[in-house]
């Protein structure tokens, strides 16, 4: 990937020019698409434009690439914090000075926080241009010698992709998406003239207007961050007799899941809902709650047991669905109630199977 772009971006970054790094930036998104630096420099360009929702979808995809950077985290805080989500912020704020202590941008927005009427005065210091002591700062620039070497590097790359990139920027240039990488898969005129099949055997059949009204809401869905129900369209058109290449780029849209967790999960579907059309709900995020029984683990930390939904109180058994941590070294306790967040994997052969991603244990009152 070539790196000498991004060390541009991080000059103009660092000479305030944020509308350049902008415009430098964004038509190259489907080359950088897998680069948290990329979507980092572009998050802090439209916070400092006052380009909320830009800030928000490329801070958040730069966070999906690395959970674990702290500066981007303080720029999703800084959103949470002007759209006055207190509490949400200190959550961040706080984690970021237990990793980091000492951080000044974390103790001084706090300080900030805890100050008498401190949300009442958010409004005024974004109207007088005084919010942004609160955005964290790009990262700073490479070495000398590593520039030299990538602007020959970047060369050679421009003029390659070039062609890709101005095609891409022409057909795609709109207003900005919360998730641009979702807007940039787009069905061709072609498709919308063809979009299904006729013949074959399929699970799903769907008219013309049926599969284009699908692809387009899982594109609406992705935007809204609601994955699962996303997910829920992309796996019908993929099991119907859209045309191949509306299935190639819903497979593409897939890739664009993000990870669930207990607080942004929505569109759960029920127990009921899987039992009845398990291949519908292939990828989607559940968090159930229910009991632990038939638990087994291995030395490698390994541990797989049957998950009893709906059975955390031990009045309503809903169904039975295996679950399997792979490696994640979970502690269940089986006389416990417990909610599961897991990931649906319902293959063709081997039956519903849960993947699970984390797990809390309940009270019993």
């Amino acid at each position: 990937m070539p790196s000498s772009t991004l060390d541009r971006a991080s000059r103009l970054a660092r000479r305030g020019r944020y509308a350049e790094l902008i415009g430098l930036l964004e038509p190259q998104i489907p080359i950088y698409r897998d680069s948290q630096r990329f979507y980092y420099l572009l998050g802090i360009a439209c916070l400092r434009t006052g380009d909320g929702g830009g800030a928000s979808a490329y801070l958040r995809r730069a966070e999906q690439l690395d959970p674990e950077n702290l500066d981007t985290l303080l720029g999703l805080a800084a959103l949470d914090l002007k759209r006055g989500e207190t509490a949400k912020a200190i959550e961040v704020y706080l984690h970021v000075q237990e990793e980091r202590p000492g951080d000044r941008l974390a103790n001084r927005a706090l300080r900030f926080i805890r100050e008498k009427d401190s949300e009442e005065r958010i409004p005024k210091l974004v109207d007088e241009g005084k919010f942004d002591r609160f955005y964290p700062k790009p990262a700073g620039l490479p070495p000398a010698a590593i520039a030299i070497i990538a602007l020959v590097g970047v060369a050679i790359a421009l003029a390659l992709l070039f062609p890709l990139a101005r095609n891409w920027y022409s057909s795609e240039r709109e207003a900005r998406s919360p998730r641009p990488e979702v807007a940039a898969v787009a069905l061709s005129d072609g498709d919308r003239a063809e979009p299904v099949e006729s013949g074959g055997s399929y699970r799903y059949i769907l008219t013309d207007k049926a599969a284009l009204e699908s692809f387009d809401r899982a594109k609406a869905f992705f935007q809204a961050y609601r994955d699962n129900a996303a997910l829920i369209e992309l796996n019908r058109l993929l099991g119907s007799n859209a045309s191949p290449s509306i299935k190639e780029k819903a497979k593409t849209l897939k890739n664009f899941v993000s990870a669930p967790d207990f607080r942004t999960v929505k569109d759960v579907p029920s127990y009921g809902d899987l039992a009845r059309d398990p291949a519908l709900y292939e990828g989607c995020a559940v968090l159930w709650k229910g009991r632990a029984a038939n638990i087994e683990s291995d030395p490698s930390g390994a541990l797989s047991f049957d998950f009893l939904v709906g059975y955390a109180d031990k009045k309503r058994l809903e169904g039975i669905v295996p679950v399997d941590f792979g490696g994640a070294h979970v502690n269940v306790a089986g006389d416990r109630p417990l909610e599961l967040l897991a990931i649906v994997r319902a293959q063709a052969g081997t039956g519903l199977r849960l993947e699970g991603v984390a797990i809390h244990e309940l009270s019993d009152h």
